[in-house]
């Protein structure tokens, strides 16, 4: 259909916290409205670029924004100098065009409405921005790619099931029901372009989710949805964006959603970076521990930096819990890889002395005794962070687990069961009701973050869901990484393999791992600043600006957020 798009252009492996000079990012930034003709009418975006480091002789890739349901205002505006000032060319489409009425709520549901209903003039109006932009000297057209929110989330997912020519797409808060957006059906144009999608538990239904799951498994498309819980509603990347009673934004999930967005348009535009792999040892000290566990003993391996974690400059402390064949070479490079990275990192034994780990038998015997038995996978966890606390190197207030396979399990029960640390991270664990324990009744509260990595082969969307359901009612902060096509379980762990079939992914791996390293300083620093654009322009005219305050809250509206999942708006 479209030639090449470009999507959201942010591209900084290195994670940029904190506000620019505005000044002088400003003084490089060329921003300005441009008119565009845009199926039969006269559409008017907004670019933002470096006019310095983006020129003929020096194309940049860029980025696409695609409106939420008010029209472009203000707040594309801002998100395009943000993708400006990390080096891309940022466009914020104009979708509606010149003389369509954006003054309240009844005009953006008549106006979005009339696009969702028509993909074709949908289309039409996206590929107008999209030849806007490709006709500019300074813009390199082969690496393009597009974001967009709310009805703009619902276009690019309309991109990447049409076969749209662009690198990537990322959406927001998309409405994605069957009646907001195209469905694949028996479609057979491949979907080449990359997707990243962040959503809201309260806000797309988990049904819906798997139908599209579903259509992008079977298109073969590279995928990941991510779920951000509890409470996140429609609009939570929007800064004013609250109803009656109800705050809407979300700093947490607006902040994870860019730090995520900011390393897909990496992968888009410079390629997907090497996975990182632990050292040997280097600087660190390493050496196996042996504690009680239970009734039997255990040997765990720590591993840490002696001259940066000392008992005057105690350092934050990750506990491993291995996968179903023992603890072994793969959780003791993980435990480098974490120590590298300024934590004291201990994989812990679960099975402990005497075990066989000899064969897939002996695992399957050793790691169902543990899961069958969760006060008894409990009790060896706890000797395992015991036995850490009682390290004087190590900060005992901030310590965080995460666990592989078997060990992903493990870390689910810890935070149904309300363990008191600060943070879990789980890897293709099992989920299934059978094989982790279920919240019930519990009045616990679950007090540890929970970041999970999920195989869309490996975990059944059924089971996801009713984990959702659970850390919801509980009042969980959770996320659930949905990673496709083709992930299946073990896709973290370097050499899996099963016959004919490659278990481990590069990408899943590297991207789970990234946003693991965040996760984790969340844990033990703090929640970053989200992040916010330089103003290089004086600011809109009041009317403008109430207007696009007026929408944001009403936008979040509860009856708004249920007639979007409906496909009303």
């Amino acid at each position: 259909m479209a030639a090449r798009f470009l999507v959201l252009l942010a591209g900084a492996l290195a994670h940029e916290h904190g506000h620019h000079d505005h000044d002088h990012s400003c003084m490089e930034k060329n921003t300005s409205m441009v008119p565009y003709p845009c199926n039969t009418t006269t559409c008017d975006g907004y670019i933002a670029y470096g006019h310095e480091t983006c020129t003929s002789s020096m194309k940049c890739p860029a980025v696409v924004i695609i409106q939420d349901w008010n029209g472009m205002n203000d707040y594309e505006k801002e998100r395009a100098r943000m993708l400006a000032d990390m080096g891309y060319v940022a466009f914020a489409a104009d979708i509606y065009g010149r003389g369509t009425p954006v003054e309240d709520m009844s005009d953006w549901a008549a106006a979005a409405g009339m696009h969702r209903g028509n993909p074709d003039l949908y289309m039409s109006k996206i590929n107008a921005a999209l030849d806007q932009v490709k006709s500019y000297d300074f813009v390199d057209t082969s690496k393009i790619a597009v974001i967009g929110y709310c009805f703009g989330g619902t276009g690019v997912v309309n991109m990447a099931i049409l076969g749209a020519d662009v690198l990537g797409v990322v959406g927001y808060h998309s409405a994605i029901s069957s009646s907001a957006r195209v469905m694949r059906g028996n479609s057979t144009t491949p979907v080449t372009a990359k997707v990243l999608l962040h959503s809201g538990v309260d806000d797309d239904a988990a049904t819906d989710v798997a139908i599209l799951e579903e259509e992008l498994e079977a298109a073969g498309a590279t995928y990941e949805i991510v779920r951000y819980g509890a409470d996140i509603f429609h609009s939570f990347t929007e800064w004013s964006a609250n109803s009656p009673g109800q705050a809407m934004y979300s700093h947490r999930a607006d902040y994870r959603s860019w730090e995520s967005t900011k390393l897909f348009l990496h992968e888009l535009f410079m390629g997907l970076p090497a996975a990182a792999r632990g050292p040997e040892s280097g600087s660190l000290d390493t050496s196996m521990a042996n504690y009680t566990c239970n009734t039997t003993t255990c040997d765990g391996y720590v591993a840490y930096n002696s001259s940066h974690c000392t008992s005057s400059m105690k350092c934050p402390a990750v506990v491993i819990i291995q996968d179903w064949n023992g603890m072994n070479d793969y959780e003791k490079e993980r435990a480098r890889m974490l120590a590298d990275m300024g934590y004291v990192a201990f994989a812990a034994d679960i099975y402990g002395r005497g075990t066989p780990v000899e064969d897939m038998s002996d695992w399957a015997a050793a790691a169902g005794m543990h899961r069958g038995n969760p006060d008894l996978y409990m009790s060896k966890i706890n000797a395992a962070l015991d036995q850490v606390k009682s390290y004087d190197f190590v900060d005992t207030s901030k310590i965080a687990v995460i666990g592989y396979c078997f060990g992903g399990t493990g870390v689910v029960n810890m935070a149904i069961l309300g363990a008191d640390v600060l943070g879990v991270v789980g890897y293709h664990s099992a989920i299934s009701s059978s094989a982790r324990v279920m919240r019930g009744n519990s009045t616990t509260p679950v007090t540890a973050k929970v970041l999970l990595h999920s195989g869309v082969d490996d975990d059944a969307a059924t089971d996801v869901a009713m984990l959702e359901e659970e850390m919801e009612a509980a009042g969980a902060t959770y996320e659930i990484v949905r990673y496709g096509a083709d992930i299946f379980h073990s896709f973290t762990e370097w050499s899996a393999n099963s016959p004919g079939q490659a278990m481990y992914s590069h990408r899943a791996d590297y991207r789970s791992w990234e946003s693991t390293k965040l996760f984790l300083h969340e844990l033990f620093m703090g929640l970053p600043a989200a992040a916010r654009g330089p103003e290089c322009e004086p600011m809109t005219t009041t009317r403008e600006t109430q207007q696009a305050s007026s929408a944001a809250r009403a936008c979040l509206s509860l009856g708004l957020a249920l007639a979007l999942k409906g496909g009303l708006l």
